[in-house]
């Protein structure tokens, strides 16, 4: 199979047919040239609606191929040669034996495959219905913004639409790292740099001819609010108030308005009833969720069998209810919160020296501690809670290592997760194989300590406070979950993840 294609469209009409088949050839990125014999009259942006339907036809037909409809040509009036080198020329129409030869010379390509043996009768021109947009103009400069956190479907027609009404300059203003905390699964979000860099490569991938400015922004203006020579500005459905904002924001300034371009959004039937009914990136967040982040390390201390892994996330997160999906699916699972609560015990090693250090009044008249009146205490002062992890981290991982040993003696389990809260604070990453994360809002999970453990706003913010964030969480986990929607999509997310640590545990089997 070809890492990139590039798809000559000649039938519209035809697109899902010829994405569908262009994706059994092309892994990774497939890029496609519209080409018509008759285009040479017509501006670039009356192509807009025969993009915008390429794209919003890929979502249903490609995956995770990533599309891309090169521009270049609809400014030249002709087909044009570009840089980049594709592995595959896949053509949408049987041409003639001349055609063939004649267009595979602009790109030199030396595969060259046939999606189609049907000779269209209309490769001269595009279905028009599909083909004609009825604003055609162009600008000197256009601007728009947004997050462009993994750009899909919807990204790319905004951004493409900019580079069709653009005669010399796009500036693209995206959204710094504060400005998108409030968004779902923000921890998610990929950096601001990152962001940048991917725009400028997609722009830079589809047309070359234009000066692009990319630039991280504060605020919601962004260069809006203060450049002159904006001419055009392109938003979407739901950030069209936005555009009218600039304009007032502009006119106070005594700045010339701008243009506004609106687009449609991207609608499609999603898999979960808690995803939004378009394509968006809160949606591809979502689908991260029990996917690989990242692979895990190669941990030469630790035996390959048991495969071992740490289950981390911040309290009230639902790491138990993870867990439990998780043993459903065949792992034994060891609750290290619970096991800790083993050295407070009278006669453990921990038990004595928790007394000395925090006094006799944290006993119950049995003689055990009172973990609720302990917690009252260290979780209102942060030197105390430290000294008392102090004492009990190092005996709870000497514990934990002889139970996971003892487990796998005795059932001879392949996969043993551990629930540990004090997982990375403790550094026992290195501990296990993997580490799958846990989030859940900052809200959501006060509330739940609220409604659980019966504390106040107060209360649960001081405990939610001490434990590790959600943020931290992403950093360090090869796996991340949340629990934050309905069982049933917590239930996809465990499945996911499941399915792909039994073929990771496979392929390791088949290497020794």
């Amino acid at each position: 199979m070809a890492i990139t294609g590039l798809l000559i469209v000649t039938r519209l009409s035809k697109i899902a047919i010829s994405l569908s088949a262009a994706r059994r050839y092309v892994q990774k990125t497939l890029f496609i040239q519209l080409y018509s014999k008759e285009h040479q009259n017509r501006t670039a942006p009356s192509f807009s609606k025969a993009i915008n339907t390429i794209y919003s036809t890929s979502v249903e037909c490609c995956g995770d191929l990533d599309v891309r409809v090169i521009t270049n040509n609809l400014k030249s009036n002709s087909p044009k040669k570009l840089t980049d080198k594709f592995d595959v020329l896949l053509f949408d129409n049987c041409f003639s034996e001349s055609e063939t030869i004649s267009i595979s010379k602009i790109f030199e390509s030396k595969k060259i495959l046939q999606l189609s043996d049907e000779k269209s009768s209309n490769t001269a021109s595009f279905d028009s219905d599909i083909a004609t947009d009825d604003n055609g103009e162009v600008y000197e400069n256009v601007v728009l913004g947004g997050t462009f956190d993994r750009l899909h479907a919807g990204h790319k027609i905004l951004l493409t639409e900019a580079v069709l009404r653009a005669k010399k300059r796009v500036v693209v203003g995206v959204t710094d790292d504060n400005l998108v905390k409030s968004k779902t699964l923000a921890e998610l979000v990929q950096p601001v740099e990152k962001r940048i860099e991917d725009v400028k490569e997609f722009l830079n991938s589809i047309d070359k001819s234009l000066v692009y400015e990319v630039v991280s922004i504060p605020d919601a203006y962004g260069p809006t609010s203060s450049d002159p020579n904006l001419d055009l500005i392109i938003v979407s459905a739901e950030t069209m108030r936005g555009g009218e904002k600039v304009n007032e924001l502009r006119r106070n300034k005594g700045l010339p308005e701008l243009k506004i371009h609106c687009i449609g959004l991207v609608e499609f039937e999603p898999d979960a009833d808690v995803k939004e009914l378009k394509v968006s990136s809160t949606n591809t967040r979502m689908d991260l969720l029990g996917t690989r982040l990242r692979d895990p390390r190669e941990h030469k201390n630790l035996p390959l069998k048991p495969y071992t892994i740490g289950v981390v996330g911040s309290i009230a997160s639902g790491k138990s209810v993870m867990t439990k999906r998780l043993e459903k699916l065949g792992a034994k699972i060891i609750d290290c919160d619970k096991m800790a609560h083993e050295l407070y015990e009278p006669g453990e090693e921990c038990h004595e020296e928790i007394i000395t250090l925090y006094g006799r009044d944290i006993l119950m008249e049995d003689g055990r501690i009172d973990r609720k009146k302990l917690g009252n205490i260290v979780f209102n002062s942060p030197e105390l809670l430290q000294k008392l992890n102090e004492i009990v981290w190092p005996s709870l991982l000497k514990l934990l290592k002889s139970r996971i040993q003892k487990l796998y003696d005795e059932e001879m389990c392949q996969v043993i997760v551990v629930e540990a809260a004090v997982l990375l604070k403790a550094g026992w990453k290195d501990e296990f194989h993997e580490i799958w994360g846990i989030i859940v809002s900052k809200e959501e999970a006060i509330s739940r300590l609220m409604e659980r453990n019966g504390l106040t706003m107060e209360e649960a913010e001081k405990r939610w406070q001490v434990g590790v964030d959600s943020s931290t969480v992403v950093q360090n986990a090869d796996v991340v979950f949340s629990t934050q929607w309905k069982h049933e999509f917590t239930q996809i997310q465990a499945e996911r993840a499941w399915e792909t640590l039994t073929d990771r545990l496979k392929k390791l089997d088949r290497a020794k």
